[in-house]
């Protein structure tokens, strides 16, 4: 009963069926890892701004600028900055409400370009608000342009 245990336990441990495939076929993943941690519709800057961030002072900066009329405030994400990075994009003064969400739009050896797309929400409100989106990235050294 033993070997027919542990036969079926190598069996399955070794089959390729199990494993997880992971693309890879030349080309970088950032485009498939920029991902949105968080979005609200106050940033407390009435222009547009983008920034990356890739260091805990500027992120707790950023996030002490939210929270200075919010009670209770967001809490700063915990990011290690030595893999990932952060890029935060405020759209400023919006009437109606409204999601900018951003997205790779070309990738290349020196630079990472960065479009925005505006999701419209329900317009049952005619409030100003400033809302901001932010997204996670791996480090890189690429120069990252917003278009």
């Amino acid at each position: 009963m033993k070997s027919i245990l542990l036969v079926l336990i190598l069996l399955f441990s070794s089959c390729k069926g199990q494993e997880k495939s992971v693309g890879n076929d030349g080309g970088s993943q950032t485009t498939e890892q920029l991902q949105r941690i968080e979005s609200d519709n106050y940033s407390g800057s009435d222009e547009e701004e983008f920034v990356v961030i890739t260091d805990v002072k500027t992120l707790q900066k950023f996030y002490s600028k939210v929270n200075r009329t919010r009670k209770p405030g967001l809490p700063v994400p915990q990011i290690d900055f030595t893999k990932e990075m952060l890029i935060i994009y405020c759209a400023g003064k919006q009437h109606n409400s409204f999601e900018p969400r951003l997205f790779v739009e070309n990738e290349s050896e020196k630079d990472l370009v960065i479009g925005v797309k505006n999701e419209s929400r329900e317009k049952t409100s005619t409030a100003i608000t400033t809302p901001f989106s932010v997204y996670k990235l791996p480090l890189t050294q690429k120069e990252i342009i917003l278009k």
